[in-house]
């Protein structure tokens, strides 16, 4: 699934530059770029930032890396009662998700976490600070008191002025988080970097046609 774009660390490694960032860096015409741009954004996230030019300072990384963890603990704790989600949750509607194994609901009501009152301790996997500084993605395993694995939370969260709070949630059973997106850099949301990546080479690709096709029509011109 692609993810739309939307205006708005535990170790310096986490927090550098994709690796697909640093892969592809062909020299691009101003008007190619301007189109590419233009067909992937739904406005305007500046063009350095989709190209992960934009870096956490250590200040800002520091603290996405102090206030995450809290916050899913907040989930953790509401959600092993079966109260109330939303608390835990950063009030912005239509960002709030909740999914398991790639089912998603929004209907907080309805929500039943199956681990949360089996989980004696979690495991930090990683964690981003987006581009833009607002968003930041995070892993944790959870572990039973026995020990055994009993899966994987991946939180979206969200900037608040009094820490970040979750925005949403992804639960991966053991086996299956291999179908989760790779921890990788971003600027707004998980995936947007390699979304714009690949509309920019759609349009080269476009360009390039289009100007074989006029080579063509001039040389069949000439004879």
């Amino acid at each position: 699934m692609k993810y739309g774009l939307m205006m708005a660390a535990t170790a310096a490694a986490l927090l550098a530059p994709g690796t697909a960032a640093a892969q592809y860096n062909p020299v691009f015409m101003a008007d190619v770029i301007g189109q590419a741009v233009a067909n992937s954004m739904n406005s305007g996230i500046p063009e350095k930032c989709l190209k992960l030019d934009w870096e956490p300072t250590a200040e800002q990384a520091k603290r996405f890396t102090a206030e995450a963890e809290p916050a899913l603990r907040a989930y953790l704790a509401l959600a092993a009662k079966d109260a109330d989600l939303t608390p835990a949750y950063t009030n912005r509607k239509f960002d709030r998700m909740w999914a398991i194994d790639g089912t998603a609901t929004k209907e907080f009501a309805a929500i039943r976490d199956p681990w949360a009152a089996r989980v004696d301790r979690i495991e930090l996997v990683g964690l981003r600070l987006g581009g833009m500084k607002v968003r930041g993605r995070g892993q944790w395993r959870a572990f039973a008191a026995d020990g055994s694995l009993i899966g994987t939370y991946d939180g979206l969260f969200r900037r608040k002025t009094k820490g970040f709070e979750v925005s949403s949630l992804d639960l991966w059973s053991p086996g299956k988080e291999g179908d989760a997106k790779p921890l990788s850099g971003f600027c707004y949301t998980p995936g947007d970097h390699e979304q714009w990546v690949e509309d920019v080479a759609k349009a080269e690709a476009e360009r390039a046609e289009r100007r074989a096709k006029k080579a063509a029509e001039r040389a069949a011109k000439a004879k």
